[in-house]
């Protein structure tokens, strides 16, 4: 994971030096604060997702998929408060900009349910390594089952993601 996406924003060293030690609950909350960055992130961009995308299909996993990010991030804002901390408000930068760059070429007509599927890919396995990189810390037994849930589930997802496209390319390859 590249040094700048990491949860701490440190060099590796000292990421790697906080993965044996337990965590202090000020590292907890800043943990699962830069999980509900993401989460919100997942949530807002599949609820765009839904306008954009064409198939009623994706519409309803798009949806379904908004509806489970919010929960995840309802669970996050509950656990940084459990431990004695401040819930962040909203979500990250990037996500912002990722989800303005998707209006803009929903705007133009260059948004084709093939390209949602692979930004939605591609944020699902951001996802899937930020909830890795969470569980390879030593954190409160309570917070780790909560996080072990929530990474099965964008797991699963980030998979129906992958299904879906595969699909999608296996019917537009069949039709030239």
């Amino acid at each position: 994971m590249a040094k700048d996406q990491n949860l701490f924003h440190t060099d590796d060293l000292a990421f790697d030096a906080l993965v044996g030690e337990t965590l202090t609950n000020e590292n907890v909350v800043h943990v699962l604060n830069h999980l509900l960055e993401g989460t919100r992130d997942g949530a807002h961009a599949f609820r765009v997702y839904v306008d954009e995308v064409k198939s009623r299909r994706l519409k309803e996993v798009f949806a379904s998929r908004a509806a489970q990010c919010q929960a995840a991030a309802s669970q996050l804002v509950e656990l940084v408060i459990t431990c004695g901390g401040q819930p962040v408000g909203g979500g990250t930068a990037l996500g912002a900009v990722h989800r303005g760059w998707a209006h803009v070429k929903a705007a133009v007509g260059a948004t084709r349910d093939s390209s949602v599927l692979q930004a939605c890919e591609r944020a699902d396995v951001a996802a899937v390594a930020r909830y890795r990189e969470a569980l390879a810390l030593r954190l409160p037994l309570g917070v780790r089952q909560i996080l072990q849930m929530q990474a099965h589930d964008a797991q699963c997802g980030l998979e129906q993601v992958r299904n879906l496209r595969h699909t999608l390319r296996a019917r537009l390859q069949s039709q030239l």
